[in-house]
């Protein structure tokens, strides 16, 4: 093809970095150079700026209007890439690009632009698990018109392996400068021989789940003569309400929020990097379903092991023995009450301990782990799966779904299902299965959308939700026999696949 025709949009959101703008810039700022780099022409959209400081633009968009006419002079572009954001400035649409690629860094923005939009050549997610979550999306289905919400989507899904920052800058990029140093209280408690862990993810912890793990592993230190345990925490997931829960949670047992925590600013990334350097153990008991994970797999890089109920990514990052240990059962999901017994984080208590028992073999783990960072999310794998996927939205569109060919599956959004039970731990919502509901999941699993009645499965799914909750989905045999051993029946240890 000549160069003069591969014109390209970018219409990408958080760019204009370094400095970067989170990990969603750091990926999206290596797009534009790398398309130069590879003959492209590139023609990126930047958030107009209102000539009048007090002009309302927030509620009359005029200067966006002005910018995406603009945009609009000229050839029509070969290809538009988007973002999730991206897709809310301008819809993709072949009037003025021919073909469309959204890179997904999760599924929260965007949605109506997304869905069902034939549009779109390519739906690039940042995960393997991503790109199950969004066909499980792609394929609600519809039993009484017997199809799913977007077969076109569904066969356009792919992945890319994302650029993670510390393969290539392994003390902390340079390029995330904002933020504070180390805080003093922080080594003043290892230096008095308190054992350190790290969860600086604000806004994504169960913090309750937090509580009680740090509870039982300091109450296992008093029993046993151990050593004191507090958590290096985001100060901003402990504003004052938070600490004086926690001290009303706490009360009688001798210990308050101020003994668990040690309440931190946001750190610049070479910071994080040199905390992780002195924590003993991250933990990441989230209850956001974390698309990728940059901040686990950078703990692990740094030599710092991870444990974590595996929401999201989390359990697929890393094969087991490799630095994440994925801990969780039955017990830690919370009973019709809302209440969680503080007993059912002793065993996450008891494998942190295990670990700090043994620092060799948590060493070792880390060096495998760091190893397998450093082979998979590099930047040129990144660039050979980026282009890959460029290349495959010019191509013409794989043939729809068919609608019968599909089967009943678990959920990828579901991490655990307790047979016995009925806890179902998953990444949308856990819930507990009546006695029908297990009959009816253990009846339908393996069924081909072309054997069950539609009439029956609408009702089914009015009664109980199973495939709006994310416990069932339907999707293609090979798939779920790729994705099984996610999806434990019991206590998780480790993970079941390696993203490619």
């Amino acid at each position: 093809m000549d160069h003069s025709q591969r014109r390209v949009h970018l219409q990408l959101s958080k760019t204009g970095g370094p400095p970067f703008n989170g990990s969603v810039g750091y990926v999206n700022d290596r797009i534009a150079p790398l398309l130069q780099g590879h003959g492209w022409q590139v023609r990126a959209f930047a958030p107009p700026r209102p000539r009048r400081p007090a002009a309302q633009e927030s509620m009359v968009p005029m200067a966006l209007a002005r910018a995406l006419a603009d945009l609009g002079s000229g050839p029509r572009p070969l290809l538009a890439i988007h973002d999730g954001a991206g897709v809310s400035i301008r819809g993709p649409a072949r009037q003025w690009a021919q073909h469309h690629l959204v890179l997904y860094h999760g599924l929260a923005y965007g949605t109506g632009a997304w869905i069902g939009n034939d549009a779109i050549d390519v739906h690039c997610a940042n995960s393997p698990y991503l790109a199950r979550s969004l066909r499980a999306v792609f394929a609600t289905p519809d039993w009484k018109a017997r199809r799913v919400l977007d077969p076109e989507g569904f066969t356009r899904v792919i992945d890319v392996p994302m650029p993670v920052p510390c393969v290539s800058t392994p003390a902390g990029e340079p390029g995330f400068p904002l933020g504070a140093d180390v805080p003093p209280a922080v080594r003043r408690a290892v230096d008095a021989g308190v054992v350190v862990g790290h969860a600086l993810q604000p806004g994504k912890q169960d913090l309750m789940a937090t509580v009680g793990i740090l509870y039982a592993l300091n109450d296992i230190a008093r029993r046993r003569g151990g050593t004191r345990v507090m958590l290096a925490i985001s100060e901003q997931s402990l504003p004052p309400a938070h600490r004086a829960s926690i001290d009303a949670m706490l009360a009688g047992s001798g210990l308050r929020c101020a003994d668990l925590f040690l309440p931190v600013p946001h750190l610049h990334q070479r910071a994080v990097f040199e905390l992780f350097g002195l924590a003993r153990f991250g933990l990441a008991y989230n209850l956001f379903p974390e698309p990728f994970g940059f901040y686990v797999l950078e703990s692990v890089h740094a030599g710092c092991p991870v444990y974590t109920n595996g929401v999201g990514n989390n359990r697929f990052l890393l094969p087991a023995g490799h630095g994440i240990s994925v801990v969780e059962d039955a017990a830690m999901v919370a009973d019709a009450s809302g209440q969680v017994s503080p007993a059912a984080f002793l065993p996450v208590a008891e494998a942190i301990l295990g670990g700090l028992g043994d620092p060799a073999a948590v060493a070792a783990a880390c060096a495998r782990g760091r190893a397998l960072i450093d082979a998979q999310w590099s930047p040129a794998a990144f660039e050979a799966g980026f282009m890959a996927a460029v290349d495959r939205a010019l191509e013409p569109p794989p043939p729809v779904v068919d609608f019968d060919v599909l089967e009943v599956q678990i959920g990828p959004l579901v991490r655990g299902l307790d047979a016995a039970s009925g806890v179902v731990r998953g990444d949308y919502a856990s819930r507990v299965l009546d006695r029908r509901e297990r009959g009816l999941v253990r009846d339908l699993l393996g069924q081909s959308a072309a054997d069950l009645d539609a009439n029956e499965m609408q009702r089914i799914e009015a009664a109980h939700r199973l495939f709006e909750e994310g416990v069932l989905a339907l999707g293609l045999a090979p798939q779920a026999m790729a994705g099984s051993a996610g999806f434990p029946v019991d206590r998780t240890s480790g993970t079941g696949s390696i993203p490619g």
